[in-house]
C-alpha cells in the first residue's frame, strides 16, 4: 500500500475479522463480519460486500486465485492467480491428484475460473502458470502479467538462520544431520516419494538419513495414510512429524538440514526452496511444473515419480564439494526473487505502468 500511496492512489484491504493483515494501518482495512476459520460465513459475506466495497473504485485486486461471484464494479479487475491446480484436478483427479473436498473443489474451480474469464488482467506467479492458463482457458497473452513471488531475506538469510540453530535444534530435538521436507500432508507434495526411496533399500543407502516433516496435521485421513505407508515400509524411525512450526523458526529448521526435498508433483511457484536457498540450504527439488523456472540451476532436479532418481541425488549430496557449490549458487537464485519487487511490479499493473512479464 505504501507504493501505491507514492503514486497518488489510495487502497483499501478487504480481510476476515481476525486477519493479521492491516493491524498497524486500521484506517485502510475493512474487516469482515466473519472469522478465517468460518470459511462459509466468510464467504457469504464476501459476495455481500464486494458490489458496494467496489463501486467507483478505479481498480479491483483479487490476490487469492479466486473471484467472488457477485458482481464487481470497479473500472478494472485484477485476478492474481497462484495455480489452477483445483481446475486440472476436477478434470483429470488421476494426473493431478489432490485431496480437496466435493465442496470445495466445485466452488473453488468455479471461482478460479470466473477470476480468469472475468479479470481485465490476470497476474500469473510463473510462467508455467501463465502457460496453464493458456492452454486450458485459451486467454490471450495480451491479457496476462507473469509477476514472481519473492523471499523475505531480512527473515531468511544465513546470518539470522544460523543465529538460532541451537535454539531450535533443541526446541524440537532434531537429530544431528537430517532432511526437511516443508508441505501440507497432500498428494500433490509428494512425500510418499521420499518414503519409497527410503524404502528401496530400507533406509541403509549412504545417502539416508532421517527426514522431518513440517506440514499441516489437519487432514487427518491424509495424515493417516501417510503414517501407514511409513509403518508399512518399517521406516517409523526414519520419519519425525513436527506439524505446525511457528515461522520465527523456519529459518533455523532449514539451516539445520543437510537439504531441503522438495519432490511436489505441481506447483504454481514453490516457495520453501528459495527460501532453504535463501538461508543457505541444499535443495533437491522435482523436475515438475514451476520449479525448475523458481530454483533455476542452483538445485538438484529428480523425477517426481522415480524413486532411483531421488536416492542418486541424496547420494550427490554426500559430498561437500556438490554440497558447498548448492548453497552457493542458492544463494544467488535467491537474491533474484523479493517482495519488494513484487510488490512494486504489482503496483505497476494496478496503476496501469507500462507491461509487466518478468523473466528473472
Amino acid at each position: 500500500m505504501a507504493i501505491l500511496a507514492e503514486r497518488g492512489w489510495s487502497a483499501r484491504v478487504i480481510v476476515s475479522r481476525d486477519a493479521n493483515l492491516c493491524r498497524q494501518n486500521e484506517a485502510s482495512c475493512v474487516r469482515l463480519p466473519a472469522s478465517q476459520r468460518s470459511s462459509l460465513v466468510r464467504l457469504l459475506a464476501e459476495q455481500a460486500s464486494i458490489p458496494f466495497l467496489t463501486r467507483g473504485a478505479d481498480a479491483f485486486l483479487s490476490l487469492d486465485s479466486v473471484f467472488p461471484f457477485a458482481p464487481i464494479l470497479a473500472k478494472r479487475s485484477i485476478a492474481v492467480i497462484h495455480d489452477i491446480h483445483v481446475v486440472r484436478n476436477r478434470a483429470d483427479p488421476a494426473s493431478y491428484p489432490e485431496d480437496y473436498s466435493t465442496r470445495y473443489r466445485l466452488w473453488a474451480s468455479a471461482a478460479v475460473r470466473r477470476a480468469i474469464k472475468a479479470a481485465d488482467v490476470i497476474i500469473a506467479i510463473s510462467h508455467f502458470t501463465a502457460s496453464e492458463i493458456q492452454q486450458v482457458f485459451g486467454e490471450d497473452s495480451a491479457k496476462l502479467r507473469v509477476v514472481y513471488n519473492g523471499v523475505d531475506h531480512e527473515a531468511f538469510n544465513p546470518h539470522s538462520a544460523r543465529s538460532r540453530m541451537g535454539e531450535v535444534r533443541l526446541k524440537y530435538c532434531l537429530p544431528s544431520d537430517f532432511y526437511l521436507f516443508v508441505g501440507p500432508y497432500s498428494r500433490k507434495k509428494n512425500l510418499r516419494l521420499i518414503v519409497r526411496a527410503c524404502a528401496l533399500y530400507g533406509g541403509k543407502s549412504p545417502g539416508i538419513l532421517p527426514v522431518v516433516v513440517v506440514g499441516d496435521t489437519r487432514r487427518s485421513a491424509l495424515y493417516q495414510e501417510t503414517v501407514s505407508l511409513i509403518e508399512e515400509a518399517r521406516l517409523g524411525h526414519l520419519f519425525r512429524f513436527l506439524g505446525m512450526v511457528p515461522d520465527a523458526d523456519m529459518p533455523a529448521l532449514y539451516a539445520s538440514a543437510r537439504a531441503l526435498i522438495y519432490p511436489s508433483l505441481y506447483e504454481g511457484f514453490g516457495l520453501p526452496p528459495l527460501e532453504a536457498m535463501a538461508c543457505g540450504t541444499p535443495v533437491v527439488a522435482s523436475n515438475a511444473a514451476s520449479l525448475p523456472e523458481v530454483v533455476g540451476k542452483a538445485a538438484l532436479m529428480v523425477d517426481p515419480n522415480d524413486p532411483e532418481s531421488l536416492l542418486q541425488a541424496l547420494d550427490v549430496l554426500c559430498d561437500e564439494t556438490v554440497r558447498g557449490k548448492l548453497r552457493q549458487e542458492g544463494q544467488i537464485q535467491a537474491q533474484r526473487f523479493s517482495w519488494a519487487t513484487t510488490a512494486s511490479e504489482i503496483a505497476d499493473v494496478i496503476t496501469n505502468e507500462g507491461e509487466v512479464v518478468t523473466s528473472r
